[in-house]
C-alpha cells in the first residue's frame, strides 16, 4: 500500500455539501433543541457497547464456529433489463443510464462497489476503534478510482482507489492515523480486492425456441430488451466516432458511506440512491441491511449480468432469461488459536450463470467469454488493487 496522506482541517461536516441535511429542525432555540436531543443515541455511546460484543464474539473458541457460504443472486428482470440484486431477505435494484439502453431506475454497479469498499472500511474502522476504547462522534468515508499513473493496457474500470476518512473525534491525530492503518489491515472486503483473484465461471444452459410468442401487443421479455439495448448501443458508438478522446480523470467526488449512531451504515451512490449495510447481532449490529462482505460478491453479480446484456445486445444475440449466482466462503475462524493464518478475505469465490436462450451453447460460451473479458468487476477481482487514504476533521452538525 502506497504511504497514507494525513489532512486535519476544522470543517463543518458536511462532504463539500454532498451530505443530506436531515432532521428538519422544527425549534427556533438550538439551546433548546440540544436539551432535548441530549439523551439520544450517539456514535460514542454505541462504540461502548459494540466493545463487548466484539469482545464476546472474540472470545469464541474457533472449536466453536464454522466457515458459512456467501450467497448472492442476480437476475435480469425481463423487458425493464434492471437487475435485481437478493442477499437473503435484502434486495436492490441495479440500474444503467437512458445512453446505454437502460432507464436510470436504480444504483451503477461501478460506484456502488466502491460505496462497498468504502462501507468495509468504515465498519472496520469503528470495530478498531471500539477495541481501542476511542471515542467518535461521526464517522464518512468518500472514496474513487484515480487514473493511472503509467498507462496500461488493462479494461477501464475504478481502481487507484483514495479514500477520504471525515473523522469527529477527540482523539490525537496518531491515534486516528493508526486506526485507519489497523481499519484497513482487518477490512475483508479491502483485502480481497487488494489480491488478484481468480474467479471461475461456470454456464447452466437452458434451450428455448428461436420462435418466441409474446401474449398481447406488449413485448415484455427480456429478448426485446436487449435487442432494444442493442440500439442504443449503435447509437452512442455512432456518436462517439464523432467526438474527440477524453484523457481519463478522477472524479471531484466519489460515493460514500456514512456511519450511523447504531453502528450501521448508509451507502449514498450517485448523490441519490441509497442502500444500507449493518452487521448481525453477534457482531454488535442490528441485521438490518446486507452485510459489506456480501455486498461486495453482489457488485460481481451485477456488473457481470449488465455487461451480458450489454454484450448480448452487441452480438445481436437472443436472450430469454439471465440469472447470476455468485458464492464464496468466508471463514470467521480467521486469526483465531489453530487459525492464525486463515484469510480474513471470502475465499473460494466462484460465478454460476443460469442462461434461457435459442442460440447454441457454442455462442454462449462466447458471448460470456467476452462479458469476462470487459466486465469491470470482473477485472478488479483479477486485477491488483491499491488504496490510499487521506484524513480531514470535522465537526458534526448539531
Amino acid at each position: 500500500m502506497k504511504k497514507a496522506l494525513i489532512i486535519t482541517a476544522a470543517l463543518t461536516f458536511g462532504l463539500a455539501n454532498l451530505q443530506a441535511e436531515g432532521v428538519l429542525s422544527t425549534i427556533k432555540s438550538d439551546k433548546k433543541k440540544a436539551a432535548l436531543e441530549k439523551n439520544a443515541p450517539q456514535l460514542r455511546d454505541h462504540l461502548k457497547a459494540h466493545k463487548k460484543a466484539l469482545d464476546a464474539w472474540n472470545a469464541i473458541p474457533a472449536s466453536e464456529l464454522q466457515p458459512v457460504t456467501l450467497t448472492t443472486n442476480v437476475v435480469a428482470k425481463n423487458r425493464a433489463g434492471y437487475r435485481e440484486l437478493r442477499v437473503r431477505e435484502f434486495h436492490y435494484i441495479g440500474d444503467c443510464g437512458y445512453g446505454d439502453g437502460g432507464q436510470d431506475a436504480g444504483v451503477e454497479t461501478q460506484t456502488t462497489a466502491a460505496a462497498v469498499f468504502a462501507s468495509d472500511l468504515a465498519d472496520s474502522y469503528i470495530n478498531q476503534a471500539a477495541l481501542a476504547g476511542i471515542d467518535i462522534d461521526s464517522l464518512t468515508i468518500e472514496i474513487h478510482g484515480q487514473p493511472d499513473k503509467v498507462p496500461t493496457n488493462r479494461v477501464r474500470y475504478n481502481r487507484n482507489f483514495l479514500y477520504t476518512i471525515y473523522v469527529d473525534s477527540p482523539a490525537s491525530d496518531e491515534e486516528l492515523e493508526q486506526l485507519a492503518k489497523l481499519a484497513e489491515e482487518n477490512s475483508s472486503v479491502v483485502t480481497l480486492i487488494k489480491q488478484a483473484v481468480t474467479v471461475p465461471v461456470s454456464i447452466v444452459y437452458k434451450h428455448s425456441s428461436p420462435e418466441r410468442k409474446v401474449e398481447g401487443s406488449t413485448l415484455a421479455g427480456l429478448r426485446e430488451y436487449i435487442h432494444g439495448k442493442r440500439q442504443a448501443k449503435l447509437a452512442a458508438a455512432e456518436a462517439a466516432k464523432n467526438k474527440p478522446a477524453e484523457a481519463r480523470k478522477a472524479p471531484a467526488s466519489g460515493p460514500w458511506a456514512t456511519v450511523f449512531p447504531n453502528g450501521a451504515r448508509q451507502l449514498t451512490i450517485s448523490n441519490k440512491y441509497h442502500i444500507v449495510h449493518d452487521n448481525p447481532a453477534y457482531l454488535g449490529g442490528t441485521n438490518i441491511g446486507l452485510t459489506s462482505r456480501e455486498n461486495a460478491l453482489g457488485v460481481l453479480g451485477t456488473c457481470l449480468t449488465h455487461i451480458a446484456e450489454g454484450q448480448a445486445a452487441l452480438l445481436d444475440l437472443d436472450i430469454d432469461s439471465l440469472h447470476v449466482q455468485v458464492e464464496g466462503e468466508w471463514d470467521p475462524r480467521a486469526g483465531r488459536k489453530g487459525f492464525e493464518t486463515e484469510p480474513i478475505a471470502p475465499q473460494n469465490l466462484r460465478v454460476t450463470l443460469y442462461v434461457t436462450t435459442p442460440e447454441t451453447f457454442s455462442t454462449v460460451q462466447k458471448w460470456i467469454e467476452q462479458t469476462e473479458n470487459v466486465c469491470p468487476m470482473y477485472n478488479v477481482f483479477k486485477d491488483t488493487q491499491t488504496f490510499e487514504h487521506r484524513i480531514v476533521r470535522v465537526k458534526r452538525k448539531a
